[in-house]
């Protein structure tokens, strides 16, 4: 009867156990895989239909992937401390305008037409962003945009 007992225990400790983790893992999944969000960015004027890349998984995956983007749309990548974060092209189908902000949200640095073709180069800014803007290739001529234009970022 004693080891009847044990084995019970010991399968309803193994349940125990099992619950637990299932939910500590769907806890962690749902913190970990973030959908991203929409919101608008103002630059001079221009109005831009920005999905929001605030996480580590969002900001890896970037645009890579996309086939296209409209000139009014973009992906604006929002991080934590403000540092020369570089970016590359991988996965990319089209080129783009990598616009990077500090956090005045001020144009410090700009790399017009970044080619699918140059992956595995990383572009890094000159000085430190908080803030990256990915357009579509032109956007920052095509809109005579210069260092030191303001973003705003509607919340």
């Amino acid at each position: 009867m004693a080891q009847g007992s044990l084995l019970g225990k010991i399968l309803l400790s193994a349940l125990y156990t099992s619950i637990a983790v299932a939910i500590l893992a769907t806890a962690m999944l749902s913190v970990y895989t973030k959908t991203p969000y929409e919101s608008k960015v103002f630059i001079d004027g221009e109005e831009i239909s920005v999905v929001i890349a605030d996480t580590e998984i969002l900001r890896a995956k970037g645009l890579s992937g996309q086939k296209s983007l409209d000139s009014d749309e973009g992906m604006l990548f929002i991080f934590e401390e403000p540092s020369q974060h570089g970016f590359w092209m991988k996965d990319m189908y089209f080129p783009i305008d990598m616009i990077w902000f500090n956090e005045n949200y001020q144009i410090v640095d700009v790399w017009e037409r970044a080619s699918p073709d140059s992956y595995p180069m990383v572009y890094i800014p000159s000085l430190k962003a908080k803030f990256v803007l990915e357009v579509s290739a032109g956007f920052f001529s095509e809109h005579n945009l210069k260092m030191g234009n303001i973003i705003k970022i509607a919340r």
